[in-house]
């Protein structure tokens, strides 16, 4: 009998300290929720106390990331000591850039080209190729897709986007071309008012109707089978209107012109939302 108290006075004892350090827990839990993430480097580390990290979960979803903009290879391009550049030494005006920006991008239909679109949903990256066609007036660029892709869903999830284009590797001598872009894409369905004022004034969706033109079409007869295709696309299409952010460019041409081969331009108030 006095060995059975005994274990009974110690399963008791347990349970009671279990429960008392679960209510600690639960305590330091709801502490640490309470808590704001701070702000980190993105080169930060994990930390021996840090709480448990659910999976799928990144850093940037609870703490906002900064960048060391003074030990990038890209900064050091832009602004640094390089190719017999002394620091800040080299850069365009935006004037200047985007005169460049305009004639490598191109503008209006003429000017369609295909990029290389990064989106990402739930940490997960996709890479996906588009076209897109430039509007330098806004700064923008517009796309037309079919709906319920993969790249869309992402968008809808997430409209953060990156987007690249560039000249085929031709060797170290050159010609070399790129532009990266980061920016804010928003969806336009063919309910959306601007959606049939930017698909005739920079999509090139003529070339779906070709094949459905009469031959020697009248001015009323090409007119006719234009206003069909648009309300097709109206029904099974969905545009892009990307907002540019920030847009890198290179081109081994600068050098000749005095200029560094990097040049960067970032829109000053980029807000959150598309």
């Amino acid at each position: 009998m006095h060995k059975k108290k005994t274990v009974s006075m110690v399963f008791m004892a347990a349970l009671l300290v279990s429960l008392g350090l679960a209510d600690i827990s639960t305590a330091q839990k709801a502490d640490s929720l309470d808590k704001k993430a701070e702000e980190i480097a993105a080169a930060a580390a994990v930390t021996s106390n840090h709480p448990e990290i659910p999976e799928g979960v990144s850093c940037n979803d609870c703490h906002t990331m900064t960048i060391d903009a003074n030990t990038t290879a890209t900064q050091v391009w832009l602004g640094g000591e390089y190719l017999g550049k002394a620091e800040g030494e080299g850069r365009m005006s935006d004037e200047q850039l985007w005169a460049e920006i305009n004639k490598l991008l191109g503008g209006g239909k003429a000017g369609t080209k295909t990029y290389v679109l990064a989106t990402s949903m739930n940490n997960r990256p996709l890479s996906t190729t588009a076209e897109w066609t430039f509007d330098p007036g806004r700064r923008m660029l517009y796309g037309v897709h079919e709906m319920n892709t993969e790249k869309l869903a992402h968008i809808k999830a997430n409209p953060f986007v990156s987007l690249n284009w560039h000249d085929e590797y031709a060797g170290i001598d050159g010609p070399y071309r790129c532009c990266q872009i980061k920016g804010r894409c928003e969806l336009l369905d063919g309910q959306h008012p601007d959606f049939e004022k930017i698909l005739i004034e920079f999509a090139p969706y003529e070339d779906a109707a070709t094949r459905m033109m009469p031959q020697n079409p009248t001015p009323e007869q090409r007119e006719e089978v234009l206003t069909r295709v648009r309300e097709t696309f109206k029904k099974r299409f969905l545009m892009s209107r990307i907002t540019i952010d920030r847009i890198t460019i290179v081109n081994k041409d600068f050098i000749s012109k005095g200029f560094r081969n990097v040049q960067r331009w970032e829109r000053a108030n980029t807000g959150e939302k598309p």
